[in-house]
């Protein structure tokens, strides 16, 4: 069961870990924080299911375009924490947060780059996954 503060913080690691197999180039270890059955939809509407989908797709992007591409998934007002973080059930968790990634070649992430990301995450055993995520470009506000 998902309980405070404790159960917060190994939500958050999730994210950290999320980011640091992405930065690492680990497709196999970015799908793994995936449940089996995970929907995952990307920032261009690319949706698909399953750990081994995700795995699939993201290997050639880590290995290809997005070599050396870094990963942060943040909030812009407080790197610390996400922009909401609310547990619906004991065993299930949304966190919206900010996602950017940096080009290999790029200082800061470019305005294309920069994301907010729902993340559904459930308490699978003795840690939690994701079941569900989706990736939407951030536009500037009118």
């Amino acid at each position: 069961m998902f309980d405070e503060p404790a159960e917060r913080r190994a939500i958050l690691e999730v994210g950290q870990a999320l980011q640091d197999a992405w930065n690492r180039g680990d497709a196999a270890g970015y799908a793994s924080l995936f449940t089996d059955d995970a929907s995952f939809v990307a920032w261009n509407g690319l949706h698909g299911y399953g750990r081994q989908a995700i795995g699939d797709a993201h290997r050639p992007l880590l290995e290809g375009p997005l070599a050396g591409s870094r990963l942060v998934v943040v909030d812009h007002a407080d790197s610390q924490r996400p922009e909401s973080l609310r547990l619906v059930r004991p065993d299930v968790a949304i966190m919206v947060t900010s996602g950017a990634v940096t080009l290999a070649n790029e200082g800061a992430p470019g305005p294309d780059h920069d994301s907010v990301q729902t993340f559904v995450l459930v308490k699978n055993g003795d840690r939690g996954q994701i079941t569900a995520f989706h990736n939407t470009r951030r536009q500037a506000q009118p």
